[in-house]
């Protein structure tokens, strides 16, 4: 199947709806940016036998202009674009936001790579219902994805994806609770949803030996090391709440919180750190493509710990069990389906907002080393058996030849 072309289309308006508030740029994207769900996805289709190509638009190019992934070759097609102006009513601006899809040089990018189906990041968007038009009028088949992007935002989206959702091939849904959701909202309409996860590359993603990364990153060799990384979104990540947890380790001076990551809130998050007076809290705040360094980190650790309000599939826990990292996690939708299994998947899951819990979980897991290295080493066997490109790259192919 290596002449079918599968188009992804990444989530945002244009681009910059994604790079801005992490401070990258569009050759960053494309040279320095590798996982997540949309490079992994590339690399689970290529091992498949497909041929990926990503499209999107930003408005920093007045062409479309082609660069490629140098993780993955993949290339990367650009188009002129802008964003909408959030102004008036939600209604108005959904119109908006549809009137400002640039459908005419997404058509010429599909024709001239040859496309043969469609496959769009989040459903509850108005991107979806664009490329649903755009994919009837081309005789295209269009699936979609869910990333954590379940809200229709206005009366006039409600109508327009009841069309566009009847006309979509197949949703891809991770998250059991986002697959209960749509079948309680979209109950009329015979929706084909499959359970498919992000991919992570598990031979890539591997630890060194401990003391040794300690030893490079500057951290005692008997500290309590615990570890979060990803976009700095105070609400959706529930980072207030993680200083809430560790709050309950303020006293212990072996203990430390690294926190590595940037993202639209970095200046409230500064603030709100500053406020907790937690002085065991070492946040590295520029976003990091430098994956090797991310390694280390998690290598150097001794738990991962999330606390998110909102997630859809999250590929940080992911690469931190794939680590060996045991995983204490809120049960925001996505995370129960990664800890399916609880401690035998590799991790520790308590609910949403309750600070104390997850410091609980953090107390537990430092008092027992045992543990921490059983529950390591079944986070790490979850990963390969279910998250792997292999494994991830034939589920798709299963669904796209269906």
């Amino acid at each position: 199947m290596s002449d079918t072309v599968v188009a992804l289309f990444p989530w945002g308006d244009v681009a910059e709806e994604f790079l801005d508030p992490i401070g990258l740029r569009l050759e960053d994207f494309a040279g320095r940016m590798t996982g997540g769900w949309l490079f992994g996805y590339a690399a689970a289709l290529q091992l498949a036998g497909y041929t990926p190509v990503i499209v999107c638009a930003s408005e920093r190019v007045g062409e479309i202009t082609r660069l490629d992934h140098a993780a993955t070759g993949t290339p990367i097609w650009v188009v002129p674009g802008w964003r909408a102006r959030k102004e008036g009513s939600d209604a108005a601006y959904s119109l908006r936001r549809w009137q400002a899809t640039p459908l005419a040089a997404f058509r010429e990018v599909l024709t001239r790579t040859g496309c043969d189906m469609i496959l769009a990041q989040e459903y509850e968007y108005t991107r979806f219902d664009a490329l649903t038009w755009l994919a009837w009028r081309m005789s295209l088949p269009l699936y979609a994805t869910f990333q954590g992007g379940d809200r229709t935002l206005s009366w006039i989206e409600g109508v327009a994806r009841q069309l566009s959702l009847r006309a979509c091939r197949g949703l891809i849904v991770a998250s059991a609770a986002e697959r209960e959701r749509i079948a309680h909202a979209y109950r009329r309409l015979r929706l084909n949803v499959v359970d498919i996860p992000n991919p992570l590359d598990v031979q890539e993603w591997q630890a060194s030996e401990r003391q040794e990364a300690r030893a490079v990153l500057g951290l005692k060799a008997d500290a309590f090391v615990v570890i979060n990384h990803g976009r700095i979104d105070i609400r959706r990540k529930g980072l207030d709440i993680l200083l809430q947890a560790w709050s309950a380790f303020a006293g212990d001076p072996r203990a430390e919180l690294v926190i590595i990551g940037s993202g639209q809130d970095r200046e409230p998050f500064a603030a709100l750190l500053q406020e907790s007076g937690l002085t065991n809290v070492r946040w590295l705040s520029d976003y990091t493509t430098d994956r090797a360094l991310l390694r280390q980190w998690l290598s150097a650790a001794d738990v991962y710990v999330t606390a998110s309000r909102t997630e859809g599939m999250p590929v940080a826990p992911l690469e931190a069990m794939a680590c060996g990292l045991p995983v204490v996690a809120s049960d925001a939708q996505g995370l129960p389906d990664i800890l399916a299994d609880g401690e035998m998947s590799g991790g520790l899951l308590v609910p949403k907002e309750r600070p104390q819990d997850i410091a609980d979980g953090l107390k537990r897991l430092q008092a027992d080393t045992a543990l921490r290295r059983r529950l390591g080493l079944a986070a790490r066997r979850r990963v390969e058996q279910k998250f792997s490109l292999e494994a991830v790259g034939g589920a798709l192919d299963r669904l796209l030849r269906n």
